[in-house]
């Protein structure tokens, strides 16, 4: 008889420790999969924000300026801010109105600069050649260079930065 309780109350808490397990593993099993699944279930994170990079007032129709991206930058679990996320060449373009180009060839991505002389842009890698408004002109550059959205907010230029694939024809957002 002494034998069937032992087992009885052996069994009894076997049990209880794993169902104790079992709480304490799912109680830690949220916030464990939250912090894992946080990347992939964040909306957005940087892509397509619009970021101030210039006044108005120090732009030119004649020539454009080129403009630091500066803004937070997110990467799976880290999160910076302040950090340089690119470079764009802005222009006047009209009233109030300001054309971008990112700064990156869309050949290779090499930084694109502008010839005051031949009044177009060039870039020094592998002699790709765009218009003032972007068109390429000559080249191995598979596109023109990737112009983005812009808008004019209290005086200060803000672009919609977005950076695209390279040695594609079509305009292909990084993700």
């Amino acid at each position: 008889m002494e034998l069937d309780t032992s087992k009885s109350r052996r069994g009894f808490l076997t049990l209880l420790t794993a169902a104790g397990s079992a709480v304490i593993g799912a109680i830690l099993l949220v916030p464990g999969a939250a912090y894992i699944l946080d990347p992939v279930l964040r909306s957005g994170g940087t892509k397509g924000r619009w970021i101030r990079v210039a006044e108005l007032a120090n732009l030119s129709k004649d020539h454009p300026v080129t403009a630091p991206v500066v803004g937070e930058q997110v990467d799976a679990w880290t999160k910076a801010s302040a950090v340089r996320l690119g470079t764009v060449w802005l222009r006047v373009v009209g009233d109030d109105k300001v054309a971008a180009w990112n700064a990156e060839c869309p050949h290779l991505g090499c930084k694109v600069g502008f010839d005051e002389a031949k009044k177009s842009f060039g870039c020094p890698c592998h002699d790709s050649a765009f218009t003032l408004d972007g068109d390429v002109q000559g080249g191995p550059a598979p596109r023109g260079m990737d112009s983005l959205e812009t808008r004019v907010q209290d005086g200060h230029v803000e672009v919609k930065f977005i950076r695209f694939r390279a040695q594609i024809k079509e305009k292909i957002e990084l993700g």
